[in-house]
């Protein structure tokens, strides 16, 4: 599968940006590959769940990562449906 995060494993900004290479960046999804690594699962509907959860709870990005003792960084890449095959989530079936 391609990997959904990139284009053929580079990062580009929305807005071009004087400070970001214009090669982009390598994306930390799939290591620049441009393929979803088979250690990734990509479940949309599973991170979209645990975003509208957070928000309706009116909890902030970096407040929910810390109850949950990971980093906000890794919280993101989860409500934007990248999970790890080994972890657990609560979402997870």
């Amino acid at each position: 599968m391609n990997c959904p995060n990139c284009k053929q494993g580079r990062l580009f900004p929305a807005i071009p940006h004087e400070n970001f290479p214009e090669t982009g960046l390598e994306c930390d999804i799939c290591n620049g590959t441009g393929i979803l690594p088979e250690s990734y699962d990509y479940l949309p509907n599973k991170g979209k769940a645990l975003k509208d959860e957070r928000i309706k709870e009116q909890v902030h990005l970096r407040e929910a990562s810390l109850k949950q003792g990971i980093s906000a960084w890794m919280l993101s890449r989860k409500e934007r449906g990248y999970f790890k095959k080994d972890e657990k989530c609560a979402t997870n079936e």
